[in-house]
């Protein structure tokens, strides 16, 4: 016999927070929660929630475990609001008022992902998302009736976002907005290293800048990316398209990349600091190739000085590596 609609069980939400549940089951789910004279609904929606945190297993990276030189760890997946309870990242939630359906937005999770880490998240939507090492991400437990916003504060993302026409997808970077339906692109925003690029798999794409004194907006097609250069964008095409979202299988494409750029990027895959104490860059000669990140620190640098001029050393106390 069905439930009523004032009878929602706990493993039925958490069917919901995995994305497995039914097109009706949701829509009793939000009509549960919008009926709720009492707030009860609404502390049984976040005690599941909580429950459902605890059950996904993630990595056996332990607390305090160097990911120097241990190599990258395989890509992980996460489903919705599980990143407490799994990668030992900080999620922090705001909620004002009684919980219901409208409020529910507003509860919001942070994700910082770490070293020699790969994450798959699941948002609540159905829309995926790959997460590079060093990224954090902000989104809510449950998205609004009016659109799906999330904020990549820093790193390197690639969303698979589900096609919704009555309510678009938006991510947020401190150089652009983007607008979606439904498509597939990858996001890398470095605030601290001057770096903003985005880059089309397929469907469409709107960037508007929100860089001071500039409101210019892009439509990218497949293939097609844009970053940013001082106080404006770039856009070019890929004429490789095996180099978008290489990392999500555990590749660094090094093809191109200005050497410092290269660096920031394996800064944040190791989780060491590489300082360049040479008054010109080097240049690396690679007009092609990819390296695994499995390999380690010291193979990546040894395979990049097999193409350029530069050597390195690591500080054994510091693990700090210091090119000249």
């Amino acid at each position: 016999m069905a439930l009523e609609h004032n009878d929602i069980d706990t493993y039925l939400l958490i069917r919901f927070f995995r994305c497995t549940a039914t097109h009706e089951e949701e829509i009793r789910i939000k009509q549960w929660l919008a009926d709720d004279p009492d707030g009860t609904h609404a502390e049984q929606y976040r005690t599941a929630h909580l429950i459902f945190a605890g059950m996904v297993v993630h990595s056996g990276k332990q607390a305090g475990e160097k990911s120097l030189d241990r190599g990258r760890k395989p890509l992980r997946r996460l489903a919705v609001a599980a990143a407490a309870a799994v990668l030992l990242v900080s999620v922090t939630s705001y909620v004002t008022g009684r919980l219901t359906l409208g409020s529910l937005s507003s509860d919001v999770e942070n994700i910082k992902v770490p070293a020699g880490t790969s994450v798959e998240l699941t948002l609540a939507d159905g829309s995926i998302v790959w997460l590079n090492a060093g990224t954090e991400l902000e989104y809510p437990v449950l998205f609004s009736k009016g659109d799906r916003t999330v904020k990549l504060l820093c790193g390197e993302a690639m969303f698979d976002v589900r096609h919704d026409g009555k309510r678009p997808f938006k991510v947020e970077t401190f150089a652009s907005e983007i607008t979606v339906l439904g498509t597939k692109f990858n996001v890398l925003a470095d605030r601290d290293n001057g770096e903003f690029s985005t880059t089309l798999v397929r469907g469409s794409v709107k960037v508007r800048s929100l860089l001071p004194g500039n409101s210019s907006e892009y439509l990218l097609a497949p293939n097609e990316m844009i970053q940013m250069e001082g106080n404006g964008f770039r856009t070019g095409r890929i004429e490789d398209p095996s180099r978008i979202g290489c990392w999500t299988k555990g590749l660094v494409d090094v093809a191109g990349v200005p050497f410092d750029k290269l660096m920031n990027r394996l800064e944040r895959l190791y989780g060491t600091d590489i300082i360049i104490e040479r008054e010109e860059l080097p240049q690396v000669r690679y007009t092609w190739g990819k390296i695994r990140v499995s390999d380690g620190l010291d193979h990546a640098l040894s395979v990049l000085a097999k193409a350029s001029d530069f050597t390195w050393e690591r500080n054994i106390e510091t693990g700090t590596v210091i090119i000249r």
